[in-house]
């Protein structure tokens, strides 16, 4: 049988997204195991393994989503799209750096590193890997 499938753009940005998720959700984890392990930062009420498994492959998949729709519907979309999300990622980082979590300015203060790390490599991965892997043939191949 011969199963030779040409990916639509749409299909591809979708794989791109949860890819580059699937990606993304190893990096945050290990950056959350070594960076727990080298400021002994111990709540992990907001901020655990199961949270940062559903969130990156979630919000890294409809990025390639979104990426699908500036690619295909907008003239220059990657450029749009990786500037766009550059903007996101920053305003994201500085809200992140806002948060209170606790009375205490140790714990407060390592939650948003801690945060704010997470947010830069998903933000990361979505401008540029997602667009990187869907202009790459050989990954659909």
């Amino acid at each position: 049988m011969n199963y030779d499938y040409e990916q639509t753009e749409f299909s591809k940005a979708v794989l791109s997204g949860l890819l580059a998720g699937i990606f993304a959700t190893f990096a945050n984890l290990i950056f959350n195991f070594v960076f727990r392990d080298i400021t002994q930062y111990n709540p992990s009420s907001i901020i655990n393994v199961s949270s940062i498994i559903i969130i990156s492959v979630l919000l890294v998949t409809i990025a390639g989503v979104i990426f699908y729709f500036f690619h295909h519907y907008v003239k220059g979309g990657s450029i749009l799209f990786r500037a766009f999300f550059l903007a996101l990622t920053a305003i994201a980082i500085y809200y992140a750096m806002q948060v209170q979590l606790s009375s205490d300015a140790t714990v407060s203060k390592q939650f948003q590193e801690l945060l704010s790390g997470v947010i830069i490599i998903l933000g990361g991965f979505i401008v540029f890997y997602v667009p990187y892997l869907f202009d790459h043939e050989k990954v659909y191949s």
